[in-house]
């Protein structure tokens, strides 16, 4: 029997902070298992592939460590190889930023465009690893798909990133917090913000299927569109 009011209140945040407690442990634990440099983005990436099932409201159906535990295995790899190339990028940038760090004309605009691209480089890789986990996609489309959907939804981005700022002021203020549910706090926020980003994408996409349909004349069939909606990882 599901239990209701106070005492269904206090279940429901009791398994919220649990699972969130044993998300970042699976995190630390597997980045350690990857000696650190080639654990993190394996488990950063399972760590996504399991809060997406949680902000769907599937604390019960996802198996954490299975889901964990084979997304990990499937995506090393490919992980760390995206991860070197995100890497890669952000160096690029800011070693660029300090090569132009005179006072000229010239040099305040590229640093106004390298300031440009900055941003789309942050709220690009705010989305990367949502859209890695919620999309069946390879490589560059990746990146070109978060880039997309952070451009197409600022006020989203702009949302995620002051709310993460006010995670890492809390975390300040109880750096105890950080060991325990630091990691899995930040993805499930993002995964969070991202998965109302992935509704209103698939809002958009049936509303423009419903009116293409009522445009055609009848007789004349319309071909299936790709489904938007994100591909579920794990089992």
């Amino acid at each position: 029997m599901e239990l209701t009011g106070m005492w269904g209140s206090f279940y429901r945040v009791s398994v919220f902070i649990s699972k969130l407690a044993y998300g970042n442990a699976l995190w630390l634990g597997f980045t350690v298992l990857g000696l650190g440099l080639f654990g993190v983005a394996p488990a950063t990436v399972a760590l996504f592939a399991v809060t997406r099932g949680w902000v769907n409201g599937k604390w019960e159906e996802v198996p954490v460590f299975k889901t964990f535990w084979q997304t990990y295995k499937q995506e090393f790899w490919r992980a760390n190889g995206a991860a070197l190339a995100l890497f890669l990028v952000g160096f690029l940038l800011y070693w660029n930023f300090t090569l132009f760090a005179g006072s000229g004309l010239a040099m305040m605009v590229v640093r106004g465009l390298l300031l440009i691209v900055s941003v789309l480089y942050g709220s690009m890789l705010l989305l990367y690893f949502p859209t890695y986990v919620g999309f069946d996609l390879k490589g560059l489309n990746r990146v070109r798909a978060a880039l997309l959907i952070s451009c197409g939804h600022p006020l989203h981005v702009i949302l995620l990133g002051a709310s993460l700022y006010g995670l890492q002021f809390l975390f300040m203020s109880m750096p105890g917090l950080i060991l325990f549910f630091g990691a899995a706090s930040v993805a499930y926020l993002i995964s969070w913000v991202a998965e109302r980003i992935f509704r209103s994408m698939k809002r958009l996409q049936l509303s423009q299927q419903k009116a293409s349909s009522e445009k055609e004349p009848e007789g004349v069939s319309n071909g299936k569109s790709r489904d938007l909606r994100p591909e579920q990882q794990g089992a």
